[in-house]
């Protein structure tokens, strides 16, 4: 099972590093206008776990400026695969290269209980439709998101990362939301 992820890791990031150099921001932006507005547009200020996106993933970070009145925070990974989330409220300044270089916050910045999430944006590199998740080989995530007991879990992807299969194991955990674009 391990060697089918592996192997199955290596091609999707093959697969989108070469989709995201034969268009580099069209997709990325394309996508973000379609991605959140039903889950982002509510008067209430909810607090969202979002990540910085790597080059081949749907770019973020503008739903921070076109969402304002949400409280948006990013992780950091720290020993033993366990990760926190804390506020940020400007990404160019209080987010910086971290592991795998990665952008991250800064230990002093505010962290977010899991239990206070009401949306968890998941990243990975392939889904399923019924969410099975093919994450990058860490288990930050499988690890964190049992934790966040009321959150709405909610992944975005490009059409190639959507396959009719994903080896799992009993600690992967499924994404209900996938939103194809």
């Amino acid at each position: 099972m391990q060697q089918n992820k592996q192997e199955l890791r290596r091609g999707m990031l093959q697969t989108l590093k070469a989709a995201a150099a034969n268009d580099p921001t069209g997709r990325r932006s394309a996508a973000l206008r379609r991605l959140l507005p039903p889950l982002l547009c509510t008067s209430k200020p909810l607090n969202v776990a979002i990540y910085a996106a790597l080059p081949h993933e749907v770019d973020l970070l503008p739903l921070l400026d076109e969402y304002p009145q949400h409280r948006f925070c990013f992780p950091r990974c720290g020993a033993q695969h366990r990760m926190a989330f804390h506020h940020v409220t400007n990404p160019a300044a209080q987010l910086a290269p971290a592991a795998l270089g990665i952008p991250a916050p800064a230990e002093d910045l505010p962290v977010v209980a899991p239990q206070d999430f009401d949306l968890v944006l998941v990243p990975g590199l392939a889904f399923t439709e019924a969410g099975a998740r093919l994450g990058y080989g860490g288990g930050y995530y499988d690890r964190y998101l049992p934790l966040c007991t009321r959150a709405r879990l909610v992944a975005a992807v490009f059409a190639e990362q959507m396959l009719p299969h994903v080896p799992t194991d009993e600690h992967d955990v499924a994404i209900p939301h996938i939103i194809h674009l």
